[in-house]
C-alpha cells in the first residue's frame, strides 16, 4: 500500500492574547472576564466534587445556570454576577484600578 504526501501550505498568524478580540467578539475583554471567571468557578465545582445541584445551591441560583457556567455559555451573566458566584465558591476576589495614560483603560481579571 502506498502513502500519499501531500505539502500544505499553512498560514501561521500570531493572535493577541484574546481569543475574542481575534474573533471580533463585540467587548473582547469583558468576554475573556467573563470566561476565565467561569473557568475557576467550573474548576472549583470540579474540585470539590460537586454535582450541578449541590453548586446551585452554594450559589443560590439554579442547576440550569450552574450549567450555563460550566459550558461556557455566558450571554447571561454580568461579570459582577460571575465574580460573585467566584466569591461564594471560595475563592477571594480582589480588584485593582489603576490610572492609563491613554483614552481607555482595559479590563482584566488573573488567576
Amino acid at each position: 500500500m502506498k502513502t500519499k504526501t501531500r505539502k500544505r501550505n499553512n498560514t501561521v498568524i500570531e493572535g493577541s492574547g484574546n481569543v475574542f478580540a481575534d474573533m471580533g467578539v463585540a467587548e473582547p475583554e469583558q468576554a475573556l472576564a467573563k470566561a476565565k471567571l467561569a473557568a475557576k468557578i467550573a474548576a472549583a465545582i470540579d474540585e470539590e466534587k460537586l454535582t450541578q445541584t449541590e453548586a446551585a445551591e452554594r450559589l443560590g441560583t439554579d442547576q440550569a445556570k450552574v450549567s450555563a457556567i460550566v459550558r461556557g455559555r455566558l450571554d447571561q451573566f454580568s461579570t459582577e454576577r460571575l465574580l460573585q458566584y467566584a466569591q461564594m465558591i471560595g475563592y477571594d476576589v480582589e480588584i485593582r484600578v489603576s490610572r492609563r495614560h491613554q483614552r481607555t483603560g482595559h479590563l482584566r481579571i488573573s488567576t
